[in-house]
């Protein structure tokens, strides 16, 4: 989580507040901040790390959730769960006020930040309005403000069923907020409970090592959750040993078709006709055949006196010679064979070229507020946020977003490779 300080992130902030907790004694408010810490430790642990930061606030806590908006929304119906089994009843609780939270969600824009100790922190108004939505419940309630509701009433229809508008507050800084009171209907509870654990199934299953393999009783279960970055890191690690393979093997096929073309010219010099027709035990004689022919020219003893040779050895010299030429001509003619292996053949022996790399994709980025539905060419492309770009193909498109309460905007733009398109737009 260090690695992502001074990063700004769209997220669900929770704000807990222990009721009446400054005016009790120590004993007693050790009592109750450690009832709030089991509670809540138990509500999270399906939540995994990466995806939440926890604050301390004395009497309370702050809770930043990176993820999924429902992360909010199940923590809080757990934690309050928990203390309706401590005090019996929800209305028990808001009635006798002992013993309960109060607790606000909010979705908005905070930021990572180390703080004093070197621990993550969050800043911004995602929190700073979590706080004042939680200051606006009473007693054993759950407020959430209007960008919060926007967002996950939208998700199921259980959920929708939990919202009751409550009406618009000012905090003292004079600034308006729209909430909306958590109920207690049972088909949203079940339905959250049912979310939270096919959440703890796929979270809690990344990676399990058990004690069994280093204990003889095998009794003792640990379970680890591999970091997402990590999971990301090594999904990288594979794929690049994976490319580093395919290189290093189309290498090796490129070298070996490389070493062939010297080897084509041995079967033309093995079916040259001289070396057949020339007797096996002068295998050296065609290596000489001028010397030989031009030595009776330099010996006019053997003549007539007028520097000529005799006719019968200017005969054996031409056909020396003519036996030297026909010896000789076939080592020319396989020197100089190579050169007829025509480009366009050999070429054609050779593999296919690979196809020609697709065209790069363009990249869309939003800047919505507070949050509308993604529609690309009529399809549903996602809510933003969180979403906040996607990569299309060249080529026109029509963008929508859409927001359940206020009128649809619509743009068309033409993607080309490479290119950066900002969509900005605040419904309002």
């Amino acid at each position: 989580m260090l690695d992502q300080a001074n990063r700004t992130f769209i997220c669900s902030v929770v704000f807990i507040d222990l009721v009446g907790y400054s005016k009790k004694p120590v004993a007693e408010q050790i009592r109750l901040k450690t009832s709030l810490t089991n509670n809540l430790s138990e509500a999270i642990k399906d939540i995994p790390v990466n995806d939440r930061i926890i604050l301390d606030t004395g009497d309370g806590a702050a809770l930043s959730f990176l993820g999924d908006p429902e992360d909010a929304l199940f923590t809080t119906l757990s934690l309050r769960e928990a203390m309706v089994r401590e005090n019996q009843s929800a209305t028990q609780i808001e009635e006798a006020g002992e013993d309960s939270v109060r607790m606000g969600i909010n979705l908005g824009p905070v930021k990572l930040v180390k703080d004093i100790n070197g621990h993550p922190n969050i800043i911004g108004d995602g929190i700073n309005v979590a706080q004042r939505i939680m200051s606006f419940a009473r007693p054993g309630q759950i407020v959430v403000s209007r960008s919060y509701y926007d967002v996950v009433s939208n998700l199921a229809s259980e959920y929708a069923k939990l919202f009751t508008y409550e009406g618009s507050r000012t905090d003292k800084h004079v600034r308006e907020h729209e909430i909306y009171v958590v109920g207690h209907n049972e088909g949203a509870l079940k339905k959250a409970k049912d979310s939270m654990k096919d959440r703890a199934a796929t979270t809690s299953t990344n990676v399990k090592r058990t004690a069994s393999a280093a204990s003889p009783t095998g009794t003792a279960t640990v379970t680890l959750t591999i970091p997402n970055f990590v999971q990301d890191k090594k999904k990288l690690t594979v794929v690049a040993g994976v490319l580093a393979g395919v290189v290093a093997i189309l290498g090796f096929l490129v070298a070996t078709k490389k070493g062939e073309p010297p080897a084509v010219p041995a079967p033309m010099v093995a079916s040259a006709p001289a070396p057949a027709a020339a007797p096996a035990t002068e295998p050296v004689k065609p290596a000489a055949p001028v010397p030989t022919a031009e030595a009776p020219k330099a010996a006019p003893a053997a003549g007539d006196g007028k520097g000529e040779p005799p006719k019968a050895d200017a005969a054996k010299a031409e056909a020396a010679k003519a036996e030297a030429a026909k010896a000789a001509g076939p080592q020319v003619h396989a020197k100089a064979e190579p050169p007829k292996v025509e480009p366009g053949k050999a070429e054609a022996g050779k593999p296919a070229a690979p196809a020609a790399p697709a065209v790069p994709p363009g990249t869309i980025i939003f800047a919505i507020q507070p949050w509308g539905e993604l529609y690309v060419n009529g399809k549903a492309s996602g809510v933003s946020p969180p979403v906040k770009s996607l990569k299309l193909p060249p080529g026109k498109y029509k963008i929508e977003v859409k927001n359940t309460t206020f009128a649809a905007y619509s743009e068309s733009i033409d993607v080309k490779a490479r290119d950066e398109i900002t969509i900005r737009h605040k419904f309002q």
